[in-house]
């Protein structure tokens, strides 16, 4: 079966979504789960205990082209060249630029938030960390920005860096 991109980033967002959802919940003790798959913003997420909604625009960051086609399946090659953290930091920023002009144009009524799937299989949530002044968090419509990393001891997609965030249900 052949995926067409529309089905395969509808895809992406939807998985990306919930593995937010699960790491969320057990971190924070929260209910979410996804409610709604649209555009602008990409999910909607709500508290079940508390009714809460927020939009979730989803962005994936790549280091280049080459890494987001291995990643999806479409390289010839199983490896990618040697990676500079200077240059992720760099496509990071354009992207949180990126995402913020893009927001303005929302008229999501509930909060927005911006999750980030950071897919390098070189730099973790460590070497972010390490790095952090070097991440440019623009002013947006955005009240939660969290970047979502691949857990090596869990095997999932369950570590969360929170760039700006209000706990979800508190004001």
């Amino acid at each position: 079966m052949t995926v067409v991109r529309d089905e395969e980033k509808w895809l992406l967002e939807q998985n990306a979504a919930e593995y937010l959802v699960e790491a969320l919940n057990r971190q924070l003790g929260t209910d979410f789960r996804v409610v709604l798959h649209a555009d602008r913003p990409d999910i909607v997420i709500e508290d079940v205990d508390t009714g809460q909604q927020i939009g979730v625009e989803v962005a994936h960051l790549f280091y280049d082209a080459e890494e987001a086609r291995i990643f999806l399946g479409r390289s010839a090659s199983d490896h990618h060249p040697a990676e500079d953290l200077a240059t992720y930091l760099e496509r990071l920023n354009k992207l949180l630029s990126q995402k913020a002009d893009k927001a303005r144009g929302y008229s999501h009524k509930d909060e927005l938030a911006l999750l980030i799937r950071v897919v390098s299989a070189v730099f973790g949530m460590s070497d972010f960390n390490r790095c952090e002044q070097l991440i440019q968090v623009p002013q947006s419509r955005y009240k939660f920005i969290w970047l979502l990393f691949y857990n090596w001891d869990s095997g999932k997609w369950d570590l969360i860096k929170a760039l700006k965030q209000e706990i979800p249900g508190q004001a």
